[in-house]
């Protein structure tokens, strides 16, 4: 791709993503995106062949660096022995929850995309991969440490998909409500110490 390619298509991208953030993607035009871009609708085409297509090669490096992090966060920790998982479940989970937050912020206006303007795209509910992952490996950390807590009944997998659902909805808000780094730390920090103390009723009744 020579440098006026690069150029154009950078052109493109940085105005797609102000229109999308201005108007949603429902409401973007992509008259509009071409003509802030200073470029042709052939042009535009040459690249992606609409703007569901623009609002992909915005968000998706986003969503699949957060899924990876994530997954290879939950892979590490069920791969290690039940007496250490028990011991350090907490701090763990305190560490990989500091990393998600960072690397929202290294990406925050994509992560404000798919909070703010994803409607009517295929990413309008991008957390489900995240809490189909937290699920699975809760469950697995259940079922390898011999945890009481499907067995009794206090947890069912219905309830732990709704309390990860609840989790990564609420850490998303950081970026819904525009909070600094600072600020969300302190927030995400809070919001950590109110959901271990579920998880310890739940585990350690």
């Amino acid at each position: 791709m020579s440098s006026d390619d690069l150029n154009t298509l950078q052109k493109i991208m940085t105005e797609g993503k102000k229109e999308f953030l201005e108007r949603g993607f429902n409401d973007a035009s992509l008259r509009n995106i071409v003509k802030r871009a200073g470029v042709t609708t052939g042009a535009f085409y040459g690249y992606y062949k609409d703007k569901n297509a623009l609002f992909e090669a915005l968000v998706l490096p986003a969503v699949s660096g957060l899924k990876d992090i994530f997954l290879s966060g939950q892979q590490e920790f069920d791969s290690l022995p039940e007496d250490v998982k028990k011991g350090i479940l907490y701090n763990y989970t305190t560490d990989e929850v500091k990393g998600l937050v960072n690397f929202i912020y290294d990406y925050f206006d994509e992560f404000k995309l798919l909070v703010s303007c994803a409607d009517g795209t295929a990413f309008s509910d991008f957390i489900h991969d995240l809490v189909e992952i937290e699920l699975e490996y809760t469950l697995k950390f259940i079922k390898s440490t011999g945890n009481d807590a499907l067995v009794t009944g206090r947890a069912t997998p219905e309830l732990l998909h709704i309390i990860a659902s609840a989790f990564f909805t609420a850490v998303f808000e950081v970026v819904k409500h525009d909070m600094s780094k600072e600020v969300a730390d302190s927030y995400v920090d809070s919001l950590k110490q109110f959901f271990m103390a579920g998880w310890e009723t739940i585990l350690n009744p």
